[in-house]
């Protein structure tokens, strides 16, 4: 039963730092970024839960991803990257 609470907490752990780098990431503007890392800082789990069930993609990757289905539609092949 530890080995599953270490691995829980290990993913845990790495939920919160994957959420953090994110915040720092993205542009939000300061104060909805300060906002959710007072969330994700004093709720570890359940901030970063909310914040990926809550997050919004950013303006290109919509854009990319209707290009990209504009181009599949079309019968164009997929640029690679």
């Amino acid at each position: 039963m530890g080995v599953l609470w270490g691995v829980l907490a290990v993913l845990a752990a790495f939920l919160w730092i994957v959420t953090i780098f994110d915040l720092v990431r993205r542009h939000l503007g300061a104060g909805p970024t300060a906002a959710w890392l007072v969330v994700v800082i004093v709720l570890p789990f359940l901030g970063s839960l909310a914040y990926w069930l809550m997050r919004r993609p950013p303006a290109d990757e919509v854009q990319r991803a209707r290009d990209k289905e504009t181009d599949i539609r079309q019968g164009a092949a997929p640029p690679r990257v």
